[in-house]
């Protein structure tokens, strides 16, 4: 879970699963910008434009104008097959009857922004470096299970796997939820000890519709069209991106028109966005799923699961929809919506109830203290909470939730750091820094989640920031990964989820749709439901 967005880009709630954009403004607007030439921003600049190596939701969006992927999200939620014909299923054929080999037809004609044709070497260049130990990758989750690929031809890329892997199509190489590795170029990458000290991170060159022109870092980015764009040239000439130091100066750029747009600012301002000419609020589904995630190492206080119980009954999410979300919000019952096939509403609940909060504490040896902050052994109940610094909602969120623990004992310390660096490999979430973290990350569009709870995916090296080794989960998990019939997965996600609700060493709290900001200048864009929202962006014009 980690390459998350603190509530930064807070929550909103999936309100209309045909609707795609909300309001419009009143009064036209003037472009200020250039012609061709569209101004986005957001509040922190990448430390990569790899997103293999990153942690950030900035990154990844940032990194889609130039990479792609096999496979992404349409607007719909469909599966929907970019650098490779068609999406592999057993209908088609293209996963074998024994669930070991698994065939990716690639698409033809398309050339890297250098000129190199795209072949099938280029997947298991990238394949090897994901497997790289030299690379600090996010998540690798699935990649493990590939014993080799053998490439019959430049197009075709077959994966031969150690044991069936039921999720892989919608992991390997995909742009749908955390932890998306796009295809790289093995011109460019094949051999090399690792990709943290390439200047691939600074200048990626992929096959996307626009190409990095010049980074500078907290300065400006800037993309220029791919006029051999294997679709077609870019209708835009230039992108140019330009970090704001906070939601706040954002705002004024909007009001000014020097930014043409955000797409994932977040409800948090919703009401300034409601007063803005010439923009328009778009709103989409998605997979973000809003989380309090809880540091339970062992030996440190979070480990004892009566505190972790604690907290979520002390916390008021109803509250934290009004104030920080302003009452768009759908509520979650566990960690997959209700819209999925593996969705089971017989899962412990945790309904806001700050007296069973208190008597778990007491249970727990937490006595109060003379101010009222809770003390066992001599030591005062004191938890960090990270922060992202510049993020309006990050700051609002946590003020609530630190309210939330101190009227139940715990004081609750607000530590805030850059949200370019917060979710890195050697952030403070990441190398277990903190006692408790806010975010919202895309959940898996396969229920499977052994990155988030496996045993030995343990952050930094895997995605399981709580660091809960629940040894049932994981083999659940494990079990469910290699049976391709449904209704038998079904049955096994449905235990699992019972488990991880129980064990609570991450809360949810609700699912979110995706809220941005966008000039009435720009036309074309269909926001992805996965977890990059500007896939399309070789279709977008402006007016």
């Amino acid at each position: 879970m980690s390459h998350r967005t603190l509530f930064a880009i807070a929550v909103a709630a999936v309100v209309c699963s045909s609707c795609t954009k909300i309001s419009s403004s009143t009064g036209p607007q003037s472009h200020k910008a250039e012609p061709g030439v569209l101004q986005i921003s957001d509040i922190s600049d990448p430390s990569t434009l790899d997103p293999m190596l990153s942690g950030a939701d900035v990154a990844y969006q940032l990194a889609s104008y130039a990479l792609e992927y096999l496979v992404q999200l349409d607007d719909r939620g469909n599966l929907t097959p970019v650098l490779c014909e068609r999406v592999p299923t057993r209908e088609n054929g293209d996963i074998s009857a024994d669930g070991l080999s698994i065939t990716y037809h690639l698409r033809r004609n398309v050339s890297w922004q250098d000129g190199q044709p795209f072949t099938s070497a280029d997947v298991v260049a990238t394949w090897k470096q994901v497997m790289n130990p030299n690379n600090p990758v996010i998540i690798r989750t699935g990649y493990e299970v590939i014993s080799r690929i053998d490439t019959p031809d430049p197009h075709t890329a077959v994966l031969r796997l150690k044991q069936p892997y039921a999720p892989l199509p919608t992991r390997f190489l995909v742009g749908i939820q955390e932890g998306p590795i796009p295809v790289l170029p093995a011109h460019l990458i094949a051999g090399l000890p690792d990709l943290v000290h390439s200047s691939f991170n600074e200048h990626p060159v992929g096959t996307g519709p626009f190409a990095v022109q010049s980074w500078e870092h907290n300065g400006r980015l800037v993309y220029v069209a791919n006029k051999h764009y294997w679709r077609g040239a870019p209708k835009i000439d230039r992108i140019i991106f330009q970090a704001q130091p906070s939601q706040s100066t954002e705002l004024i750029g909007f009001r000014s028109g020097e930014i043409d747009a955000d797409f994932d600012t977040g409800p948090t301002d919703l009401p300034s966005y409601q007063t803005l000419t010439g923009m328009r609020i778009s709103r989409s589904p998605s997979l973000r799923l809003a989380v309090v995630v809880m540091n339970a190492m062992p030996d440190h206080p979070l480990s004892d699961k009566r505190l972790r119980h604690a907290i979520a009954y002390a916390i008021d999410r109803q509250e934290t929809l009004h104030k920080i979300i302003h009452d768009v919000g759908t509520m979650a019952d566990e960690f997959l919506p209700a819209w999925s096939w593996a969705y089971t509403p017989d899962v412990p609940h945790y309904e806001y109830d700050p007296k069973k909060a208190q008597a778990l504490l007491d249970e727990a040896g937490w006595i109060p203290g003379p101010d009222g902050i809770r003390v066992k052994d001599g030591q005062r109940l004191v938890l960090v909470i990270i922060g992202s610094a510049g993020s309006d909602s990050s700051r609002e969120f946590n003020v609530v939730l630190q309210a939330h623990l101190r009227a139940v004992g715990i004081e609750g310390v607000i530590k805030n750091f850059p949200y370019g660096t917060v979710f890195d490999y050697n952030g403070p979430i990441r190398q277990g820094h903190y006692d408790l973290a806010s975010y919202t990350y895309s959940v898996n569009f396969d229920p499977s989640a052994l990155q988030d709870d496996g045993c030995d995916e343990f952050a930094p090296a895997g995605a399981n920031e709580s660091r809960i080794c629940d040894r049932e989960v994981d083999r659940l998990e494990r079990q469910a990964l290699a049976i391709y019939d449904q209704a038998k997965r079904k049955a096994l996600y449905a235990q699992i989820e019972r488990l991880r609700m129980d064990d609570l060493g991450t809360y949810p709290l609700y699912y979110r749709d995706r809220i941005g900001v966008v000039s009435n200048d720009l036309q074309g864009y269909l926001p992805s439901r996965g977890i990059m929202p500007n896939t399309n962006s070789w279709q977008w014009w402006l007016k």
